[in-house]
Formats: C-alpha cells, structure tokens, sequence
C-alpha cells in the first residue's frame, strides 16, 4: 500500500490536468503527498526540502506543523550547524531522533517535538532533498516506521523529480517568451537610438531643452531591454530548481557595453542574439555616421567596451570611421569584420598601422566572436584579466 500510494503521487491524469497551469499541476501533487503523508502513513507534523545543487541550499517546498521560524531557516546540505535535515542530506543517511531534548544534532522544527525521523529523497543515487516527520512524543518512532518512510521517500523523490521538471517546463516557456520578446524589440530600440542620436546632433549647442528632451528618450529606450529582461526573471518558478541547460559564464563579459555598425540587419540581429546571452548590453547602427553619433552621446564619461565595424559601410570605410573616432579618443576599442576576407580598400591593413587590435569574419563564429571581444576588452582594460 505504502508503495502503490508512492507510485499514484506522480500518477497525474490527462483529464485532471489538462486544462490546468504548471503551477496549478504543482499544487495538485502536493495536495497528493499530503493526502498520502496523512492518511496512509498518519504524520501530521511533515516539511520537504529540496536541495539545490548549485548552491548546496535544502529549499523549504512543503511543510504542516512546522513553527514559521523553521520552515524559514536557511539550512544547507552540511552534517555541521544545520541540524538533522543538513546531516541527512550531507550523507544521504537517514536519522531516527528518540528523544528531541538529549540529540546535539536536532534544531527545533515543530512546537514541542519529542522526537523525528528525517530520510534522504534520492534519485540515482543523488540525494535531491529531505523529508522529516515530527512527534509530540518521546520515542514515537520505531524501526519499521523509518523503513516504511524510507519506502514511501523512494517513490516521493519521483514524484518530486516530476514536480522539477514541470517547474523546468514553465522556465523554459517563460525563458523562450521573453527571449522572442526581447529579439523582436531589439533592432527597433536600437532605431529610436540611432533616430535620436542623429538630431541631438544638429541640437548641441543650440537648444539644451530639446537635447535634454532627447537625452531622456535615449534612456527609456536603453530601460526597455532592461525591462524585459527583469520580466523574464519574475517569470521563473520559485517552488523548484529548473535544471535547463546552462550558459558557459563569461564573467569578462558581464555589463560590457558593445556598439555594432552593419547594414545588415541579419548581422546586428545575430550580434544582439549571440552577446546577449552573455549579459552584455548590445546597441547597433547602420553606418559610420550613426556609429560615430552613438559614440559621442552615450553620456559623460561612459563609453563603449567594444565598437564591431563592418570594413564597407554605406557611408564610410570602417578604416575611416577609425580615424573618426580616433578625433575624440586615443585608443579606439574597435574590431573590424568582413565576409570571407574580402577587403578591396585595403581598409584592414591601414587600420592595423593605425592601431586596429582584431579582425571578424562574417558569418559570425560564437568562439571566434567571443574571443576577439573579450581581447579588446582585456586589452584596454587590464585590470579585467585579475
């Protein structure tokens, strides 16, 4: 029985849940394992943990009868200073507590427990979580209690790993949602970028309110991407850990600030799409003009991390827009890109004698990418590379 109850925990049918939501799904199987923690097994004092493996943290999921102290207590998997849930889950043993008041390891978890039992939720042979009972009374667990709770524990920690992976489905729908979001408004913000840019231009010096007016678009289009972005991360589930796939860290990259000059909108896309990812803060222009606009209003004393010029723009070489920059500052953080080395003007070579630091070849390569941007940065920022 206590086997068959820990097999229908993870048993959710097609006709209960197919007009319900990932978090409605969720609720049902706690609703389950409180039905069966309950009336099968008769503990009316039970808190679940999961453990993130990233963090070694043992997250509250589930608790009944616990004081709001202990189901707030931050525990990590550690047989140290975290009680008997942080022992159980250290060394995936489980623990029989007989007396509460004469255990060194027992951290008061329901008023007045006596006595518990805690066991390890294991999945392959990874602990993923913890679930304890408690008692009012002094040795109210026996052996064949604990072996029952390590049965139903075998069965619970699938329907757990059922549980995690619906958390890791809503994650991933939120995640691909806000990404369609965020690359379908990035080329457009980048527009009302480069539109401001160019009449602030003609502005300067003349009219400060009308340039102070543009100055604030220039903010709320850059807040927008920033928006998105933190909808996205109120959109994660918080009753589990979604596993889903993880990005390689680039910590260099984190907060960089690269400008892109291509009139090809595949070019800039794929530069948003690729750097992104990476928590870089990504604008683009169409020509050498719009670059070099981007460039002189980003704002007192902010500047690009990287500048990535094609070597033929519509309106300039990217040697040249070198040289344009170059007016207002000394070293210019700029890769030059071309398709298949394809260089007519020579503009690589007269740019290398003027200090260019890296070449890009289109299509993009994301290491290659990645490299040259990180160079440049390393490059110019020395501090970076410690």
């Amino acid at each position: 029985a206590i086997h068959q109850a820990g097999i229908e925990l993870a048993d959710l049918k097609l006709d209960e849940v197919s007009q319900m939501s990932v978090d409605e799904r969720i609720e049902l199987m706690k609703s389950n394992i409180l039905h069966y923690t309950e009336d099968l097994l008769h503990f009316d004092v039970v808190e679940i943990r999961m453990l993130d493996q990233r963090t070694n943290r043992l997250e509250p999921l589930l608790a009944v009868g616990m004081q709001p102290e202990a189901e707030k207590r931050a525990l990590k998997a550690d047989p140290q200073g975290n009680g008997v849930t942080g022992f159980v889950a250290a060394t995936g043993k489980s623990y029989l507590c007989e007396d509460t008041a004469e255990d060194p390891l027992y951290l008061e978890g329901a008023e007045g427990a006596r006595s518990s039992i805690t066991v390890p939720l294991m999945l392959h042979d990874v602990v993923i979580g913890t679930f304890n009972v408690e008692s009012p009374d002094t040795c109210a667990f026996t052996e064949s209690d604990l072996q029952f709770l390590e049965i139903f524990a075998r069965d619970l920690a699938v329907a757990l790993n059922t549980l995690e992976l619906l958390a890791a489905e809503k994650a991933t729908t939120a995640a691909e949602s806000v990404d369609a979001i965020h690359s379908a408004v990035a080329l457009p913000v980048d527009a009302i970028l480069n539109d401001a840019v160019n009449v602030m231009e003609r502005y300067i010096g003349h009219q400060p309110d009308v340039v102070e007016r543009l100055q604030r678009i220039l903010r709320n289009a850059r807040d927008i991407k920033q928006l998105i972005q933190k909808v996205g991360q109120s959109m994660a589930p918080t009753l589990a850990q979604p596993q889903a796939p993880q990005i390689e860290r680039r910590p260099l990259l984190v907060g960089r600030k690269i400008l892109v000059a291509d009139d090809d909108d595949s070019v800039r896309s794929a530069a948003h799409a690729l750097l992104e990812r990476y928590g870089c803060i990504v604008e683009t222009a169409h020509n050498g003009d719009e670059a070099s606009f981007m460039v002189r209003n980003l704002g007192v004393g902010i500047s690009y991390d990287v500048i990535i010029a094609d070597i033929r723009l519509p309106d300039m070489s990217g040697y040249d827009l070198m040289l344009k920059l170059q007016e207002n500052q000394e070293v210019v953080p700029l890769v030059l890109m071309t398709g298949f080395g394809y260089d007519p003007g020579h503009s690589i070579v007269k740019a290398r004698r003027a200090g260019l630091q890296a070449v890009l070849y289109k299509p993009f390569r994301l290491d290659q990418l990645l490299e040259n941007v990180e160079k440049i940065i390393m490059l110019n920022n020395p501090v970076s590379q410690s």
